[in-house]
């Protein structure tokens, strides 16, 4: 599709981005430079529009980037591979205000505590960046509630620098006063700025149960750094992510003075206090540091906060170096994509809110940033931080120095990086994290907490930040500071709800700052994995996902074994689904409940049964199982392995891979674990250990990977250069025995792969490819050899383009053998719940055991999803709105079930995948989902208009478009539906538009899902709820009954009227 240029310079891509959104084209580069601008092609009210558009953006992104990186791209400086962007000298300030810890856990508790918090954070910061502004201050870092800030050395009496410069009003503003040195006029401007905040901000009322914030700030000056870092492309986005920070002597200076100041106090460094001690007047003495002084007011006989002020307004030219609209692009490094598409749509007040969050706070020391090497290391440890950390699908907030040395903050758990597992994944990442700093020989201490935390902007209009705020994060941050070197420590939260990847050792209580009571803390470790994968000594099967949680599934239960083969029974026993049946023709007989009741032993010297003719299981061949988390694919998967391994004795050889980072190495130590199993069995005098077992088995032509294998089966921590190096030489090995094994006993190779509650594809993409590449290679012998099977368990797989070009896919294809899994019928969903609650199950109208409400409430919220179900049930006996009798019935309570809040399920698959999914939309995409969950029936793109982007409001047919694009996309990811219109005069279709128009038929949309409706329903408040109702039928009448009055209206213009008393005069006169 042609691509079109807005005015600005923005290239604007039509099949990728809506009208109004800014994109980078193919040849499109970060400096804000396009090629092929054809801006003439566009007339000129398309060209004012996207002005438009693009002017907003622009305006609201510049509040996320300091002066100092404008001015640095305007000087040439802001390369994407330059690190320094700046070098210079100047006074820095260190802003920290008290109070707000209090505000936050207040305002935490109230429904609207987002709405009201935002205000009070923007009536405080907006005077006080206004003042910040004034005297030529750049606030370069949020720190939470603290701010850093830099004034610059500039010398404003140098013509050719300044040159507003007048030769009347000097620098500093004080007239028959020799100059200052342009360090001194910094410092100056910096002291004044700060008797002001004080003045004027001290002891702020913030309206909330008397909660007061004041600020109490430490002053610096000397040779500093920005830098810019980073650079690493985030999961949900193909655009860099560049931190900036300022290093340098004063940063060392303010992390002494600010806590010697107490509140309403600014302490000056030595450095700074020399360069101003005849201008001010100094506070109380400090006895614990005499070189450190308190800045009490200005030296008013020569200079006044007012005329400093009024001469550093004077000469600012600031203005003329900040971004224009070509510059649109580069804001988009340092502004989190998330927040960056809010301010597209003109809603960055929706990014504000109390949420759930899993932070981490990292310190790290050893690294000296102003050092000849110091930003190379820099660059090194935040990119390989932020791969991490993405790897994952976390979010890393932060990057600076300040008072307490390096610190990291990274989140998870922000829009749209939402997981219901998001503590296990903080936890995990720090594990990585330290192996970062213990490889580069730093000293990282880290803490995690999780916990509900304001998560929105900070600031005014002029200048902010997305940022976190409240308890759990400055636990955190408590939590590293009482870290060990190279150690983590995590809170209760955290523990509680992490899934059983992860081990908690509770330690000792510690007492905290801000902290009545000891608070309890724990030292995470990884769950160790038994080692034995495949055939047991015992000769019993050991699945993986016993012991590693695939597909939704918890290792924390008491019985992991027992519970897989639970839900194994429950589901296989359903025979008339048209899954389990063809999984019965492939295997010749149905399900045989003993198998699944009990471990069985496989028999390798027994009677060998065959399997039916053309079964890939006779002749060799693949079964491919697809479909998304929790419809019964490691059920069915495991069935199939049982009945193959006891009936026909094909042995099991097991690779599965994720769904966490870097677990490709898991599927070839998995593949080599289960084959030397196999050749134990045949060859009981084979050693214990499987690398010693290895070194018998392994061809002489592939003795020289076992270096590499032993590795590999000792957990040693690689690179990922020297992981796929250990994968490609592992399942070269791999593929040798098997070719070796096959010739002694038939086979079922078995690979699985799980995404986890991974969003996006970027995050799992590596992964995939590695494991499909690895399936056609296992399928290349498979295809040759009648001894071999092979069985795939996978996500859907459009999921992942690499698996639609899977050879073995496309063979399963080919022979029949893909099966694609979407759930259980309804009229199959009663049967599961009666097997899952051990219920007998109804065969007829004489066997009532599930009341007629309870079987439609689960068969509407779950859609068939067996892993929902039993969720759903699970949580129904909990809350006590339903009772089991075992082995009779279940009985209903009193509460309708209908009312639940199911929303409020959020820790589970079901309903936080849901939330995640909803969180994963862009936001034009998610305000059409949320409106649409307000109504009830089928519903047509103006009535969502109506509250958008309404023809009565002055919206553009661009706007219509965008939401038009939006409703495409949902019903491409099934959240909406095209249904037929409803008949004339039903009350759907009362006072709506004509169905048909010049465009053609007016299509109707409908949300069928239960689920999806109550989740996104409960993230609309009431008031906006009927607003979109009022507003829809609003609009419907208006566009039925307005034109024909508009028509009458016109007719009567058009006849000719006389006034009465003209008439009566003409009358008179005649």
């Amino acid at each position: 599709m042609a691509s079109q240029m807005p005015a600005g310079g923005v290239r604007m891509w039509a099949a990728e981005t809506l009208p109004g959104q800014v994109m980078e084209a193919p040849d499109h580069d970060l400096t804000g430079e396009s090629k092929n601008c054809p801006t003439e092609l566009l007339n000129e009210s398309v060209r004012s529009w996207f002005d438009e558009q693009n002017g907003s953006t622009l305006e609201g992104a510049l509040a996320f980037v300091p002066f100092i990186l404008q001015q640095a791209y305007y000087e040439g400086n802001l390369d994407e591979k330059q690190i320094v962007i700046h070098h210079g000298e100047g006074g820095v300030v260190f802003s920290d205000a008290s109070g707000f810890t209090a505000l936050t856990e207040k305002l935490a508790k109230k429904s609207n505590g987002a709405e009201l918090l935002s205000q009070c954070l923007t009536a405080f910061f907006t005077p006080l960046i206004d003042l910040i502004n004034a005297y030529r201050g750049d606030t370069i870092k949020f720190s939470g509630d603290a701010l850093t800030i830099y004034f610059p050395s500039v010398d404003d009496s140098n013509k050719e620098l300044c040159p507003l410069y007048n030769h009347t009003v000097p620098a500093h503003g004080s007239y028959d006063i020799p100059e200052l040195s342009p360090m001194a006029t910094a410092v100056l401007r910096a002291s004044a700025c700060c008797i002001e905040i004080h003045k004027r901000l001290h002891m702020f009322e913030t309206g909330v149960d008397d909660v007061r914030l004041c600020l109490h700030i430490g002053v610096g000056c000397g040779e500093i750094r920005i830098l810019q870092v980073g650079g690493i492309v985030p999961p949900e986005t193909h655009i860099p992510r560049i931190e900036y920070l300022i290093s340098g002597a004063p940063l060392e200076q303010i992390s002494i003075a600010e806590p010697l100041a107490k509140n309403g106090e600014t302490c000056l460094s030595p450095d700074a206090w020399e360069l101003v001690k005849d201008c001010v007047i100094e506070g109380r003495p400090l006895e614990d540091r005499p070189d450190f002084h308190l800045l009490l007011r200005m030296d008013e006989s020569c200079y006044t906060f007012p005329t400093i002020k009024y001469a550093t307004q004077l000469y600012d030219t600031r203005h003329e170096k900040c971004f224009k609209l070509k510059e649109l692009n580069i804001t988009r490094r340092y502004i989190p994509s998330a927040v960056f598409k809010q301010i597209e749509c003109g809603t960055l007040n929706y990014v504000n809110e109390m949420r759930k969050v899993s932070v981490i706070f990292i310190n790290g020391s050893g690294l000296d940033v102003m050092s000849e090497k110091g930003p190379r290391l820099a660059q090194e440890l935040m990119s390989s931080v932020q791969k991490i950390c993405y790897a994952h699908e976390g979010t890393l907030n932060k990057f600076l120095i300040d008072d307490k040395g390096m610190l990291f903050l990274l989140v998870f758990g922000l829009p749209p990086l939402v997981h219901p597992d998001d503590p296990t994944r903080a936890v995990l990442a720090t594990m990585e994290l330290t192996q970062v700093f213990k490889r580069m020989d730093l000293i990282g201490r880290f803490g995690v907490t999780t916990g509900r935390s304001y998560c929105g902007v900070c600031g005014s209009a002029k200048r902010m930040e997305y940022t976190v705020l409240g308890d759990c994060v400055n636990l955190s941050a408590r939590l590293m500071s009482n870290a060990p070197p190279l150690g983590v420590l995590t809170d209760e939260e955290t523990s509680k709800h992490s899934t059983g990847e992860v081990l908690f050792k509770a330690l000792a209580p510690i007492k905290v700052k801000g902290k009545s009571n000891a608070i309890n803390i724990f030292k995470p470790s990884l769950r160790e994995s038994t080692g034995q994968i495949g055939l047991t000594v015992e000769r019993k099967i050991r699945f993986p996902w016993y012991d590693n949680p695939i597909d939704g599934s918890d290792v924390r239960a008491k019985d992991p074994v027992a519970d897989c083969k639970k839900k194994v029974q429950n589901l296989c026993s359903i025979s008339k689904w048209s899954a389990m049946a063809k999984v019965s023709e492939m295997l010749g007989s149905p399900a045989n409940k003993a198998l699944s009741e009990q471990d069985p032993i496989i028999a390798t010297n027994a009677p060998r049964i065959k399997a039916p003719a053309n079964s890939p299981f006779a002749d060799g061949g693949v079964v491919v199982m697809e479909g998304p988390t929790g419809v019964g694919r490691m059920e069915l998967g495991e069935h199939i392995i049982t009945h193959c391994a006891t009936q026909f004795q094909q042995l099991p050889v097991f690779g599965t891979m994720g769904p966490r980072p870097g677990d490709s190495t898991r599927m070839v130590v998995e593949l080599l674990r289960s084959t030397v199993a196999i050749f134990r069995q045949l060859n009981a005098s084979m050693p214990t250990d499987d690398v010693q077992a290895l070194v018998q088995v392994v061809p002489s032509q592939h003795a020289g990977a076992m270096p590499v294998i032993r590795d590999l089966l000792s957990s040693r921590i690689m690179d990922k250069a020297g992981q796929a190096e250990a994968f490609d030489k592992a399942l070269e090995v791999v593929i040798a025995l098997l070719a070796i094994l096959k010739k002694q006993t038939p086979l079922l190779v078995v690979l699985v792969f799980a995404k986890g509650s991974n969003l996006f594809e970027s995050t799992f993409k590596a992964d995939a490819d590695i494991f499909w590449n690895a399936t056609g290679a296992i399928n290349k012998l498979v295809k040759t050899e009648k001894q071999m099977a092979c069985l795939i368990l996978c996500p859907t797989l459009e999921v992942n383009s690499s698996a639609m070009n899977s050879s073995a896919v496309r063979d399963a294809k080919a022979s029949n053998s893909c099966i694609k899994l979407s759930g259980l019928p309804e009229e199959f969903i009663p049967e599961y719940m009666a097997n899952y609650l051990g219920l007998p199950v109804e065969r007829d109208a004489t066997t009532q055991t599930l009341p007629r409400q309870l079987r439609l409430f689960v068969a509407q919220v779950t859609m068939g999803n067996p892993l929902y179900i039993r969720e759903t049930l699970d949580q129904l006996i909990q809350d006590q709105y339903i009772k089991v009798q075992p082995g009779q019935c279940v009985t209903l309570g009193t509460f309708p079930l209908d009312k639940i809040d199911i929303a409020a399920w959020n820790h589970t698959s079901m309903v936080g995948g849901t939330v995640c999914e909803i969180e994963k939309l862009d936001p034009i995409e998610a305000a059409a989902l949320k409106m649409s969950t307000c109504f009830e029936g089928p519903f047509t793109l103006p009535d969502l208009a109506a509250s958008s982007c309404s023809q009565w409001g002055g919206a553009t047919h661009f706007d219509l478009l965008r939401l038009f694009r939006s409703t495409n996309k949902l019903i491409e990811k099934d959240f909406i539906q095209r249904v037929p219109a409803p008949e004339r005069g039903t009350p759907r279709n009362s006072g709506s538009q004509d169905t048909k128009s010049k465009f053609g038929e007016m299509p109707y949309f409908q949300m069928t899902s239960a689920l999806v409706r109550t989740v996104g329903a409960a993230m609309v408040l009431e008031a906006q709820k009927k607003s979109v109702k009022r507003n829809a039928l609003i609009d419907r009448v208006l566009k039925s009954d307005l034109p024909e009055r508009m028509q009458a209206l016109e007719a009567k213009k058009l006849v000719q009227h006389i006034p009465w008393y003209y008439e009566r005069a003409l009358r008179r006169m005649l």
